[in-house]
């Protein structure tokens, strides 16, 4: 699917951004950058055919965001960090995925849990302010699949409980996912 296409499908290409929301902007920015590179990361454990394909069907729709928020956010509004948040999303793929399956799963579900209460966050502002219907759309859509992604992992992991240095892990990643949108809000 080309640029055009993307844009057409997710009802995006007619989207303009008010100055007083591109903060949030930059921030998806950064963190779909984020997460088109977590999937190549999880990509490069070449020996496990099932974390390959999960960073194949999710780095696709990924691709998809970023192709989105890029299209957005002019260039000089972006994130002055970009290479920071790819090295830290193929770190957050690649590292998880080394430990196996699981803790790739793991790493899916505690970040997309946190991307989904950062876009719900938006379209709570979105909707009470009635400020801009296009973009609510949009922002609807990535967080329905950002939430897909979620249940997704979070089956494949097949764990309702979780020990001590899971639950560690997930605090670990949702700090960490904070302070990057804090900081993108910012820089």
């Amino acid at each position: 699917m080309n640029k055009t296409e993307i844009l057409k499908k997710y009802q995006a290409d007619n989207v303009k951004i008010a100055p007083e929301f591109m903060s949030w902007m930059r921030s998806n920015h950064a963190g779909e950058t984020g997460a088109v590179w977590i999937y190549k990361g999880a990509s490069y454990v070449f020996w496990s055919k099932k974390i390959r394909l999960m960073a194949e069907e999710h780095g696709q729709t990924e691709q998809h965001h970023l192709t989105i928020m890029e299209y957005l956010v002019p260039y000089n509004k972006r994130s002055i960090f970009i290479p920071l948040w790819r090295l830290m999303g193929f770190a957050l793929g690649f590292v998880p995925a080394i430990f196996g399956y699981k803790g790739f799963c793991l790493t899916i579900y505690a970040v997309e849990t946190f991307v989904e209460a950062h876009y719900n966050e938006q379209i709570d502002y979105l909707i009470k302010t009635g400020s801009n219907p296009k973009l609510l759309n949009v922002i609807k859509r990535c967080c329905d699949e950002e939430i897909e992604h979620q249940q997704d992992a979070h089956q494949r992991r097949n764990q309702n409980k979780t020990g001590i240095i899971a639950r560690t892990w997930f605090k670990i990643v949702a700090l960490g996912s904070m302070a990057a949108v804090s900081i993108a809000k910012k820089l």
